[in-house]
């Protein structure tokens, strides 16, 4: 059995509200993931902020047992 098909099985028995609710997050869902694709074909250049960001000489040491 597909994962749509095992989707399809369990909405048969959901009360219409639940349906309603159940449509609605998938439309937002499928609005986001439509959203997300727009913003991943912008490219990037490496190098950039080359520079800009610092990490302390102590990074990597273990935390004191005050933090």
């Amino acid at each position: 059995m597909t994962t749509l098909e095992k989707i399809v099985h369990e909405l048969a028995s959901v009360p219409e509200a639940l349906l309603v609710e159940v449509l609605n997050s998938i439309q937002v869902a499928k609005s986001n993931a439509s959203e997300f694709e727009k913003k991943s074909v912008i490219t990037r250049t490496p190098g950039l902020h080359q520079g800009q960001i610092w990490m302390s000489e102590d990074f990597n040491e273990p935390l004191s047992i005050e933090f």
